[in-house]
């Protein structure tokens, strides 16, 4: 259901705003990868998956489940809630756990949506996460994605992928080094989306 709803949606995209995506190479073919693009608005995972090629099992806020029927929606899109503000171990293990099966993990690494120019620290869950998998993080830049705006293009860069090695544990002081080096990379993808 997912790769035919993507299909369509993509579609859609493509023609009602335009698809610009490039480093597509960056990503996998196949093995587990954490996905940490910037995120601006509500539509950015709906850019992603259209991007990239393979599912991606983004976490989200966990109010977004709240509401059943979306709940079930997001559910069957492979998506999974996260309570935000705290150490959330179910949805650190479930994120773990579908990294080691081989599937590709979305996760904002700013924590929320932040407005295009805005910068805010990023979260260190995404290093964390990748780290105790034992996978790549992909820096990606998402601009133009503004759903009331059609005919606006939609670029999506893929930066190259952070390997941390592992899986292994990881202290703080090595989460924000890496952290840092994934915001640069993510400022640097944006520039060159408006450049």
């Amino acid at each position: 259901m997912y790769e035919v709803a993507v299909a369509i949606i993509r579609v859609i995209v493509r023609i009602v705003f335009g698809l610009h995506v490039e480093g597509l190479e960056n990503i996998p073919k196949e093995g587990g990868a954490v996905i940490a693009p910037n995120h601006t608005t509500w539509f950015d995972p709906v850019a992603v998956a259209c991007a990239v090629k393979r599912p991606v099992h983004f976490m989200g806020k966990a109010e977004l489940f709240r509401n059943r029927f979306l709940s079930r929606l997001f559910r069957r899109a492979y998506a999974f809630p996260v309570k935000r503000g705290l150490a959330d171990r179910e949805a650190i293990r479930t994120a773990i756990d579908r990294l080691t099966d081989g599937n590709l993990v979305g996760i904002f690494p700013e924590g929320t949506r932040v407005r295009p120019g805005e910068e805010q620290p990023l979260q260190g869950g995404a290093v964390y996460i990748a780290a105790k998998a034992g996978v790549p993080i992909i820096p990606v830049g998402i601009s133009g994605v503004t759903p009331l705006r059609p005919f606006k293009k939609i670029v999506v860069r893929v930066g190259e992928p952070v390997n941390l090695g592992g899986p292994r544990r990881i202290d703080k002081t090595e989460i924000d080094e890496v952290s840092l080096a994934i915001s640069k990379q993510i400022a640097d993808l944006l520039r060159r989306n408006l450049g």
